[in-house]
């Protein structure tokens, strides 16, 4: 009998996908003048039809909300300095934010803008090829700003010449100006892989696999004095004073070091654990409830738990990866990965316990990834089996790990 999955489904040649490829700005300081101003229409516009639905009742669709917008660039002609698709995006993104507070509960009512955030940006979209890259390469042509020298790897370089660009999003990050851009482009997926992992995902370490790897937490201990010392050096200064802004320049810096660091660090771990495994099996957790202990939240805050994860489903989805999360209460570090035992006296702090009943020594975090990776077999076996026709059921049986993991043979 033949296997009911099919490796070939796993991977295949060159597909179409929406990537975000991200650069970085070097504006004039007329450029930046234009830049801040889009910016700031934004916001403006942004706080103006927010204002409206909070207090007026307005009911934000695109029909009101383009008429308001109308009625904006009448009364205020500072907003036509603007580019036109930015100005739209505004309440497209408005009618996205307020839609997604109606349908998760966890989602607040969208917030009115401030010029206090660091972190602002604005949109602009791709129209008959108004935004591109000059035939040098090193300058980027954007709608009423010009051209804008940028750097980036050749290899995004090639990328953004060869793609189709949806849109582009101008953010000034920390005092840094950044480009992102919104491509339609070719991606091949990793090539299969017979091999399968489990993770355990904790505060101690953040990450531990069943093959034995282990990634400790990044030492962050320069990048966060230099921070701390530029905030006190800030402090000691008048706000908007020269001194003052270059020391909040040497603040926006250091930020971005860290920011940096510690994604370059995230970016190579998901994806070697995603090039060598075919699944990949998590624990489901509740980081919003960690965050509720105030011994844990600074360290949760320092290794950003939820953007491994993210990193992890988005890699796995695009390289036709199986990611499973296994059940959030099942015992993973309760259960001897040896015989099945389950040690109800295990201790919160207790990095190491022997099986009281084969005697099997364990390390915690990594008899629970070992734990995650069986349940998380055992769920997709429990999912295939439950789509294949009681007739055909009959003398089967799955492959192991040594195997082809996830391909049914006859007996």
């Amino acid at each position: 009998m033949s296997s009911i999955i099919d490796e070939n489904n796993y991977y295949g040649g060159e597909q179409d996908v929406t990537e975000a490829v991200r650069i970085r700005l070097y504006p004039t300081r007329e450029q930046k003048k234009k830049i801040n101003q889009n910016i700031g229409n934004r916001g403006f516009i942004w706080n103006k039809m927010l204002g409206k639905i909070k207090y007026e009742n307005v009911k934000p669709t695109q029909k009101n909300l383009n008429k308001i917008l109308n009625e904006l660039k009448i009364e205020y002609s500072f907003l036509e300095k603007s580019e036109s698709s930015s100005r739209q995006q505004v309440f497209i993104d408005l009618i996205k934010a307020y839609n997604k507070h109606k349908k998760e509960k966890n989602v607040g009512f969208p917030k009115f803008k401030s010029e206090e955030n660091p972190n602002i940006s604005f949109r602009i979209q791709a129209n008959n090829n108004n935004i591109r890259l000059n035939e040098r390469k090193n300058r980027i042509q954007v709608p009423t700003i010009g051209k804008i020298k940028f750097k980036t790897s050749e290899e995004h370089k090639q990328k953004i010449q060869e793609s189709k660009i949806n849109n582009m999003t101008i953010k000034l990050e920390n005092g840094i100006y950044y480009g992102i851009l919104n491509l339609n482009t070719k991606f091949k997926p990793m090539k299969h892989k017979y091999r399968a992992v489990g993770i355990d995902i904790g505060i101690r370490r953040p990450l531990t696999c069943s093959d034995g790897l282990k990634i400790e937490e990044l030492d962050l201990t320069k990048e966060e004095q230099n921070i701390k010392y530029y905030q006190r050096e800030m402090s000691k200064k008048e706000p908007g004073s020269r001194r003052y802004l270059i020391a909040q320049q040497k603040y926006g810096k250091a930020m971005n070091r860290k920011i940096n660091k510690k994604n370059d660090q995230y970016h190579k771990i998901t994806r070697n654990i995603v090039k060598n495994n075919q699944v990949i099996a998590l624990e489901t957790l509740s980081i919003k409830g960690w965050f509720k202990n105030k011994r844990w939240a600074p360290k949760l805050q320092k290794i950003s738990l939820y953007e491994i994860m993210r990193q992890l489903k988005y890699k796995s989805e695009r390289n036709n990866r199986k990611l499973i999360q296994v059940g959030r209460f099942f015992p993973s570090s309760q259960k001897c990965s040896n015989c099945g035992y389950q040690y109800f006296d295990l201790r919160l702090g207790e990095e190491e316990w022997i099986c009281p009943q084969c005697g099997k020594h364990h390390d915690r975090d990594l008899n629970a990834s070992i734990n995650i990776k069986n349940e998380g077999l055992r769920l997709i076996l429990d999912e295939i089996i439950k789509t294949i026709p009681d007739r055909y059921c009959h003398g089967l049986r799955c492959a192991g790990i040594g195997s082809k993991v996830l391909t049914f043979h006859s007996c």
